[in-house]
């Protein structure tokens, strides 16, 4: 057995339950072949990510804190109620 296919087994068991086998064996090639520069390229990629779910925390946040509006925001609000 060689270093893809023990490498190929250990991703299978570890997150075969969320991703499919095609993906895992594709991303495990990409990586034997390309090693430091296949790496580089899924931290960037994770980092996009990151960023934009930072991006969507923060519009959730101020939405939340828009909700909760004092002064004449509010007064305006109540008086819309009525």
């Amino acid at each position: 057995m060689n270093s893809k296919e023990i490498l190929l087994r250990e991703m299978l068991d570890k997150v075969g339950d969320t991703l499919s086998e095609q993906t895992i064996s594709e991303r495990v090639s990409q990586f034997i072949k390309y090693g430091n520069v296949f790496l580089l390229f899924e931290v960037m990629s994770i980092r996009k990510e990151i960023e934009k779910i930072k991006e969507n925390i923060k519009v959730i946040i101020d939405i939340l804190e828009g909700e909760n509006l004092s002064g004449p925001f509010k007064q305006l609000e109540q008086i819309e109620k009525r």
